[in-house]
């Protein structure tokens, strides 16, 4: 499975619903703009439940989308996809922004946990606020499996001494580690430098004890990251992983995306995306939408012109 939750707004407060299968195409389903957006999730939501205080029962939601109308602002986050990956990041949340006019578009780099952030609930009622990470979960890039592998690779670079270890994770960023990550680092491989793309970072000056840190996807209870540090200085860099170019001296130094092919191949996706295509069983037709499960396509013209106008904005063209 890959669950999402969708919360709405309203005038009754934020109800929630969940599938099992939306977190794939997420950010792909939000470029129809407002519009389409607010008819599914309307429909939607009229199913769903106030939204809880409480992480029980969605541990492994993967990706999310708040939208709050009275306010304009949409949030979400994705644990794969184009919105996630560094060569379309940047593109994606461009076209998104411009599908969404007047709306505030806002990466929840707290995943569930931002969602409720946001609307007035307290992060401590949720269990899993202070869970100790997994030691198992992390692995050197070289020995990851390719199900972890698959969630892009995360670059830890050190000072004093000066190291470069490419890692993966499936659960937590290796910053929620504290500093115990040393000393699993030290049993690991010095690449010396990486110079590909990422999906997350983690830069460790151990003479200054400062850390600095920053993702594509999303931490649960990210904002705890700097208590798991005590007696350092912790800095969250959201997605801005040229802060850790520089912070590391260039021992993480990837090449920069090519953002004008990145908003062309994201329109494409987008467009692919929101195409009627015929159900395998029953022959009616549906998209890969926020209602995949049944019969949306008569949604589809709206949001391929949505998608296609946020992109000419974009490029001027």
């Amino acid at each position: 499975m890959n669950p999402a939750v969708y919360v709405l707004g309203g005038p009754d407060g934020y109800r929630a619903i969940t599938d099992d299968w939306g977190a794939i195409g997420l950010d792909l389903d939000l470029l129809a703009g407002p519009d389409t957006t607010m008819v599914l999730m309307g429909r939607a939501s009229a199913h769903g439940q106030p939204l809880s205080g409480t992480g029980e029962g969605d541990d492994d939601v993967q990706a999310g989308a708040l939208v709050d109308p009275e306010r304009k602002v949409l949030l979400f986050f994705a644990l794969e996809g184009l919105s996630v990956e560094m060569r379309t990041r940047r593109a994606t949340l461009a076209l998104l922004r411009a599908a969404w006019p007047g709306w505030d578009v806002r990466w929840a780099y707290g995943g569930r946990t931002g969602l409720r952030a946001y609307a007035g609930l307290d992060p401590a009622d949720d269990p899993d606020r202070d869970k100790r990470v997994w030691e198992s979960d992390l692995f050197e890039m070289d020995a990851a499996g390719p199900a972890v592998r698959a969630l892009g690779v995360t670059v830890v670079t050190l000072d004093g001494p000066d190291r470069c270890h490419p890692v993966c994770y499936a659960f937590d960023h290796p910053v929620m580690y504290g500093p115990a990550l040393l000393d699993w680092l030290t049993a690991t491989t010095d690449h010396g430098a990486y110079h590909e793309l990422a999906a997350a970072g983690l830069h460790v000056d151990t003479e200054r004890r400062r850390v600095g840190w920053w993702l594509t996807s999303h931490q649960i209870h990210h904002d705890t990251a700097a208590a798991r540090w005590p007696g350092w200085t912790v800095e969250f860099w959201e997605d801005h992983w040229a802060e850790h170019r520089t912070a590391s001296g260039g021992r993480f130094d990837p090449t920069e995306p090519d953002d004008a092919a990145a908003l062309g191949d994201v329109r494409d996706a987008a467009l692919q995306h929101w195409t009627p295509i015929r159900h395998d069983q029953d022959g009616l037709p549906c998209l890969a939408g926020l209602d995949h499960r049944g019969p949306v396509s008569r949604q589809g013209p709206a949001a391929r012109a949505a998608i296609e106008e946020a992109y000419r904005s974009v490029t001027g063209g």
